[in-house]
């Protein structure tokens, strides 16, 4: 069976009744209440690699990371991207990468430091999410996937975090 990491910004009532029944074995993180912001000190690299060193609940979200077979991010739609709750988790995680560079579709990006990277799945909810907004949440799941090695990505649009969770199951 598939590990499955949701990592969403739901109000935690909200996610309790959208997202209780989901498969079994799926994991879900919630970003709020706000995890502390990378604060770019690089200590996942060198001081304790893979780990970052901030001592709260975001560092969970990277610990999770490496045992994925996808990862789900069901996100407010802010100006064609993620929420600024996600974006920070999202942030958190660059120890999940190494700090050595390598070549990846002509571009350079951090090398994996695990052999697998999860498939990332991009689920966007909101009432009136622009062509335009679509069309940079798409540039923005192809860099990510990129920058975390991962060969395989999606990304959906719904006008509800209802609708979108409903698509999950």
């Amino acid at each position: 069976m598939a590990k499955t990491l949701i990592l969403h910004d739901l109000p935690q009532s909200e996610a309790e009744a959208l997202l209780s029944n989901l498969w079994a074995g799926c994991t879900v993180f919630s970003a709020s209440p706000a995890v502390h912001p990378c604060i770019g000190c690089f200590g996942c690299w060198i001081k304790t690699p893979g780990k970052c060193v901030i001592d709260d609940r975001g560092a969970g979200f990277l610990t999770l990371l490496p045992a994925q077979d996808e990862v789900v991010l069901l996100s407010r739609m802010v100006f064609g991207g993620v929420s600024p709750d996600i974006k920070a988790v999202l942030d958190r995680s660059i120890g999940f990468m190494l700090p050595y560079f390598c070549d990846r579709q002509g571009e350079m990006h951090h090398a994996r430091r695990f052999d697998a990277a999860p498939r990332f799945r991009y689920v966007f909810y909101g009432p009136d999410i622009t062509p335009e907004e679509k069309a940079t949440a798409q540039k923005l799941a192809a860099a990510n996937a990129l920058n975390f090695g991962a060969e395989r990505w999606s990304v959906q649009f719904y006008q509800s975090a209802q609708a979108g969770a409903e698509a999950l199951a």
